[in-house]
């Protein structure tokens, strides 16, 4: 999330300074046109280039600037989740597996312009003795931006579970490729730990959900079982409102899809998109590859009820190819009555939904890995 500038509490800007801080993303056009609102200002557009110019001809109270820093302090980029499993051989807990590790070297010294705010900080669960959380959060700076954009601050987290007797499941949550790049450092930190105090072989290695592990018909089983064949208590699946796709070029096109041929990138966007012909007819997903998937839900749990679409990708396909790693993120959401709750709330609910739909990617892993097994063992 964006960061307050260092002199947030000296400053109290007006112009061009306001101007800048109005821009930023994490003023949406609903929160400028409810502050503007509240001073009396009313518009019939919702259209930022509209309101922005407006609020940088005010003289904002202290008070209002505060409002303003509020927005900022509450929106956090989307969390995305990815998982990866790994081979125990060990008799200990997690607990007493990770108490004594020591975080070193996690970013280079050099060539990087973000940096930790603090040492990555272990939560233990008092009655769970076989999980625990690694937070962590860092800083980039950007001295070319303006006022308000030159600093940005970023969370992530890593989850250590064991989920059987010989084997780990480590769940990676980032908000932005650096915390990425931090969350998969610390994954390799452990990963090494656990081999010298022999609680992994030092022969195993990490089990990632890759695009390698499918061929084209799996995939878009496997995104199909995440999305509209989804058993859920809490989601109702609505529609496939994205997805984005190649031809196979080592498999020859049929004669309906041949416009495709060289084709590098293909997006489907809109309603009713899985009954678009060669989606719908299973015949041609051999002779496809799919990465990614966006499906809308609508939800209701707890107290929580509203909608939300959940992107299902091998996000880094077009740069990686074979060894992208599958993750799901929320790319839309909305809450009934969500004038009622703050925006830190609504950060809090969305996470929540976040790990249900990682909870539910699980099990729907977990039968495919197994359904493999079958098939392999009839080959």
């Amino acid at each position: 999330m964006k960061q307050e500038h260092k002199d947030a509490n000296k400053i109290l800007p007006y112009g061009e300074l306001l101007r800048g801080l109005a821009n930023q993303g994490y003023l949406v056009k609903s929160d400028l046109k409810k502050f503007l609102r509240n001073r009396g200002i009313f518009f019939n557009t919702a259209e930022k280039e509209k309101l922005v110019p407006c609020v940088a001809c005010l003289l904002l109270s202290p008070i209002e600037f505060d409002e303003l820093r509020e927005y900022q302090n509450t929106k956090e980029d989307n969390f995305k989740k990815n998982t990866s499993r790994l081979n125990w051989s060990s008799e200990s807990n997690i607990f007493d597996a990770v108490k004594n590790i020591k975080f070193e070297n996690i970013i280079p010294d050099e060539g990087y312009n973000f940096y930790l705010v603090k040492e990555p900080n272990i939560i233990f669960y008092p009655k769970e003795k076989d999980k625990v959380r690694i937070e962590y959060e860092l800083e980039r700076n950007d001295f070319n931006k303006s006022f308000y954009e030159s600093t940005n601050r970023f969370r992530g987290e890593i989850e250590i579970e064991k989920i059987s007797e010989n084997e780990i499941k480590i769940t990676k949550s980032y908000t932005s490729s650096e915390s990425n790049f931090v969350g998969d450092s610390l994954i390799k930190i452990t990963e090494n730990y656990f081999k010298e105090n022999n609680h992994v072989s030092r022969n195993v290695t990490l089990k990632k959900i890759l695009f390698s592990d499918f061929d084209n018909e799996e995939r878009i089983v496997f995104f199909y079982r995440l999305s509209s064949n989804m058993d859920s208590t809490y989601f109702t699946f609505k529609d496939i409102v994205n997805m984005e796709f190649r031809p196979d070029n080592d498999e020859k096109l049929p004669e309906e899809i041949e416009w495709m041929k060289n084709k590098s990138e293909l997006k489907l966007k809109g309603k009713s998109i899985h009954d678009t012909f060669f989606i719908k007819d299973k015949k041609y997903h051999k002779n496809l590859q799919f990465w990614e998937m966006e499906s809308s839900y609508s939800f209701k749990f707890e107290i929580y009820e509203g909608n939300c679409n959940v992107v299902f990708t091998f996000k880094d396909y077009l740069n990686k190819n074979e060894k992208a790693e599958f993750e799901i993120n929320i790319s839309n959401f909305s809450l009934v009555n969500g004038s009622e709750f703050s925006n830190r709330d609504k950060v809090m609910i969305k996470n929540k939904l976040l790990k249900l739909f990682e909870k539910n990617k699980d099990v729907v892993y977990t039968n495919f890995l197994k359904y493999q097994q079958e098939k392999n063992a009839i080959a």
